[in-house]
């Protein structure tokens, strides 16, 4: 294995099929690639019709998005989501999770609605929701302290039960912690008061999600795998949204919760 291979990114790209424009658009990933969009279209439409996600292995159709491809249906339209490589693979010997088992639960959540990506409207519109109750930047460990401390105090001021409070400040710690790490060194985090839940917006300026620092366990608070952090993440909150890309990745946490002590 070369060491290009072991250091080339490992990327998302995401397609989203619309039924009723019977049309292929990309949601995350190089706007510049050409991609099949009529052999997409034509899977697309089978996985709706079987309404089961559905994973294809490189060929002809999903050899330009990645090694392997999954389909997921999501009512009038379909997810095409995958993780391109660029020539990595685990060695002999290592135990780490490999990008395609990545890429299935990735899939998995999406058809549990549980993950969703944005696109550029979207993302927009979602960041008008609600209330803004607290906004900081972390760009350092004393930093991201503080954030935590923010989160705990208005939660806590704004009467949020301690269950859903101990669920929030635990998710956006590992988000704004994979921010710090992965994500450029800095960025912001808000909370956002909607009519039925609470949201964590937080937000980067780095490269956008590079896959290979999703596949190792965690070995201590230096060597964070950011695959870990997104597990807990997605183990606790009812949905989580999405945007990545080349400027920059932003986190949509939302959760449900009561008021009282």
């Amino acid at each position: 294995m070369t060491r290009a291979a072991d250091t080339s990114p490992a990327t998302l790209r995401v397609l989203r099929y619309d039924a009723r424009r019977r049309a292929v658009t990309i949601v995350v990933g190089d706007r510049t690639i050409a991609v099949p969009r009529r052999a997409l279209a034509r899977l697309a439409r089978d996985a709706m019709q079987r309404d089961s996600f559905i994973c294809h292995a490189a060929r002809s159709a999903a050899d330009v998005l990645g090694d392997e491809v999954c389909f997921v249906p999501q009512g009038g339209r379909c997810e095409i989501v995958a993780i391109q490589t660029n020539g990595w693979r685990r060695h002999h010997g290592d135990h780490r999770r490999g990008l395609v088992e990545i890429l299935s639960d990735i899939a998995a959540a999406v058809a549990r609605s549980s993950l969703r990506f944005l696109d550029d409207d979207e993302l927009a519109a979602e960041l008008e929701r609600g209330d803004e109750i607290l906004a900081c930047s972390v760009d350092d460990s004393a930093s991201l302290a503080r954030a935590r401390s923010a989160v705990a105090m208005g939660l806590e001021r704004h009467g949020v039960d301690p269950d859903s409070r101990h669920t929030m400040q635990l998710c956006v710690s590992e988000a704004t912690t994979n921010m710090l790490m992965h994500g450029g060194g800095s960025g912001t985090m808000q909370l956002r008061l909607l009519d039925d839940r609470l949201r964590a917006v937080v937000a980067d300026r780095g490269p956008g999600l590079d896959f290979l620092n999703w596949v190792g366990p965690p070995h201590g608070p230096a060597q964070a795998s950011m695959g870990y952090g997104y597990k807990i993440i997605l183990d606790n909150l009812e949905q989580v949204l999405l945007h990545t890309g080349s400027e920059g990745t932003t986190l949509v946490l939302d959760r449900t919760f009561t008021t009282g002590d």
